[in-house]
């Protein structure tokens, strides 16, 4: 019987001084079967030409103008002849045995998904020292029931969800056929809504080991930090949608404490800066009663500031809080 063929879609911006290693992970696989797509999404620095270098005879580099990582992976998409989509952000590693593990889950389960666990590193580490967050793996594990498994990944039935980098993944084509395109008018959250059509598609999940290894940076680290106006307009468009794709298949009262979650967050954090978009997201706030739920507003002291005078009371003290310090420096 053929070997299936893995297709590995790398967008790549900006990425010289990562890209080498991260193709060496691919170059290093357990399983040979691979295919490589690079989508050079207009960079600037030297990330097409150390491509290049780098490259073996199993991958194709194709150059396009500046459209977003989407528009990249897209583009990948369009020319991937595997059996199996592997998505790989041009920062990102994944250990030797991860595609092996998850073809091998996925050859005679090809209407599943598989997933593997998480290592969170920060740049200029190595990734290998490092060990899964014990509260992710509680969101990892085989699921018959992949509409159960995502509204549990996004707090439908626990005190808060988690989340899954998208090489933690490995999808059959044949699922991608059907849930379409990523989005391009989204830049915030696309992988959310994405991942979220793809889950839904999906019967059932697998949990496989090996591990993929997400990089974070201390600069520009927190949310807060990368969350301008278009940022915030993103993710209200993500989470809108993501609110049709799973009503679309359950109304189930779990459900609706998932999207009831996602949209307070969202208003809680764009309270101070961006009103407007706040009160968009309230208006998709699900009208049920969430028991004993006290949206995140910061640590310990927020939150019990929260519970006692609401929390958008607390956002306005801490607002207020910081620009004092701020003034007073």
């Amino acid at each position: 019987m053929r070997q299936a063929l893995v297709s590995v879609i790398i967008p790549l911006y900006n990425s010289a001084d990562h890209i080498a290693e991260t193709l060496q992970c691919i170059y290093n696989q357990s399983y040979t079967n691979i295919e490589v797509i690079i989508v050079d999404d207009g960079s600037i620095d030297k990330s097409y030409d150390i491509a290049c270098e780098h490259s073996k005879g199993n991958t194709k580099i194709i150059k396009q103008r500046n459209k977003g990582a989407s528009a990249a992976r897209n583009a990948g998409l369009k020319l991937a002849k595997g059996d199996f989509i592997q998505f790989l952000d041009a920062d990102d590693l994944i250990s030797s045995n991860k595609i092996e593990n998850q073809v091998i889950a996925l050859i005679n389960n090809n209407q599943k998904l598989t997933i593997c666990s998480t290592v969170h590193f920060l740049n200029g580490t190595s990734p290998y020292s490092g060990s899964p967050s014990s509260f992710e793996e509680t969101f990892l594990y085989d699921d018959n029931d992949s509409v159960h498994f995502l509204i549990n990944l996004m707090g439908g039935y626990s005190a808060i969800g988690s989340m899954i980098p998208i090489h933690a993944w490995l999808v059959p084509k044949q699922i991608i056929e059907k849930v379409g395109e990523w989005n391009e008018t989204i830049s915030m959250d696309d992988d959310g809504e994405y991942f979220c059509r793809i889950v839904l598609n999906a019967k059932g999940i697998i949990k496989t080991q090996g591990f993929c290894y997400y990089r974070r940076s201390l600069v520009n680290s927190s949310l807060s930090s990368k969350t301008n106006l278009k940022s915030y307009e993103s993710m209200l468009k993500s989470y809108i949608l993501r609110k049709q794709h799973l009503l679309a298949k359950t109304d189930s009262f779990a459900a609706k404490v998932a999207i009831y979650k996602l949209f307070m967050n969202l208003a809680v954090g764009s309270y101070i800066k961006y009103p407007n978009i706040s009160k968009l997201a309230l208006e998709e706030v699900p009208n049920i009663a969430v028991k004993g739920y006290i949206p995140s507003v910061g640590g310990p002291t927020s939150s019990l500031l929260a519970k006692l005078l609401g929390w958008k009371t607390t956002k306005k003290l801490q607002h207020l809080y910081y620009q004092f310090n701020f003034m007073r420096k």
